[in-house]
């Protein structure tokens, strides 16, 4: 993994007012930290930050460049992206040193390869429900992406995270059965009855009412005129 140098400098005054003015400026407030030491607030370019961050994946490793010993040299994880609700502009980044030793847990994305049984030869479909997953494992073992082979797949054959090919050191934090990707068949939706096809359906049923109706009644006045004529022979 390509990992990525930042220039940063470490900052003494905290606060939102503070951070509304280096944002103003076109810095991005930020903290780095890690376990067991003291949370260190740093200022970095924001437009620096954003051309860096728009072309790495979660996984990304950063290396600060500073002329502040506590940080220089170091290398982090981003851990949080706090973001304008409205503008979706960011506003802070939290940083998470990393020790050579210590594992840490990071969400790989996952990279979907090949072409489902189900999919050429029965007309399925290839669900995907998950991105990324969560790990675990030490800095330099961090991986750039996990590749899911989805190509043996059938219709109804499911990848669940416990059936992902972790590399050797690296270990599922996410729930094992949690699914990855499957092949469904389509839902077939029925077709319903155009709404203007049923209304002139209904009109010409009652066309062929209104016109039945005056030969029924013609009928009867010829009945009425024979009684007539009846009446009068008598």
């Amino acid at each position: 993994m390509e990992w990525i140098t930042f220039e940063a400098e470490v900052r003494s005054g905290i606060g939102s007012a503070l951070n509304r003015r280096l944002r103003r400026e076109g810095m991005l407030p930020a903290v780095v930290y890690s376990h067991g030491e003291d949370t260190i607030p740093v200022t970095l370019n924001y437009n620096t930050f954003m051309r860096a961050a728009e072309k790495s994946r979660n996984s990304q490793i950063f290396i600060f460049k500073s002329p502040d010993k506590r940080i220089d040299g170091r290398t982090a994880v981003v851990k949080e992206v706090q973001k304008d609700g409205l503008r979706g502009d960011v506003l802070h980044v939290d940083f998470q040193a990393l020790k050579e030793n210590e594992a840490i847990t990071v969400r790989i994305t996952l990279q979907i390869k090949g072409e489902p049984v189900g999919v050429k030869m029965d007309g399925g479909i290839l669900s995907v429900a998950q991105h990324e997953v969560a790990v675990s494992c030490l800095p330099k073992l961090i991986p750039d992406v996990i590749e899911v082979d989805v190509s043996t797949l059938k219709v109804g054959d499911t990848i669940h995270a416990k059936d992902l090919n972790l590399p050797t050191g690296v270990e599922l934090e996410d729930d094992p059965d949690e699914t990855i990707a499957s092949v469904v068949l389509p839902k077939i939706v029925e077709e319903e009855k155009p709404a203007e096809v049923a209304a002139e359906g209904a009109v010409a049923a009652g066309a062929e009412g209104a016109a039945a109706a005056p030969a029924a009644g013609a009928a009867a006045p010829a009945a009425d005129a024979g009684k007539e004529k009846g009446a009068k022979k008598e």
